[in-house]
């Protein structure tokens, strides 16, 4: 592979890392939101069968990670925004 096709799978990549992050960061100030919602109506936070929706709900893959490598994604992204409440909302 020419060093300059490389260059240019590296500069997708870095799009595609940006537009994930940007994701991530705008699901973290849903979370914020929620975590918030829940505090004001004296609510705990975490919401385990919640989450175990959300994971039973992603989509088949098409070509990317299997299903169980998306669930632990996700599952960590979940374990992250608790742990981000936990240290904002207490």
């Amino acid at each position: 592979m020419p060093s300059d096709e490389l260059e240019q799978l590296r500069a997708a990549m870095d799009v595609c890392n940006a537009r994930l992050a940007a994701v991530l960061h705008e699901r973290a100030r849903l979370a914020r939101t929620i975590g918030a919602w829940k505090r004001a109506r004296g609510r705990g936070l975490a919401d385990p069968a919640r989450e175990a929706s959300m994971l039973a709900a992603l989509p088949t893959p098409a070509g990317g990670f299997d299903r169980a490598a998306l669930q632990r994604i996700f599952a960590l992204v979940f374990a992250e925004s608790r742990a981000l409440l936990q240290r904002e909302l207490g």
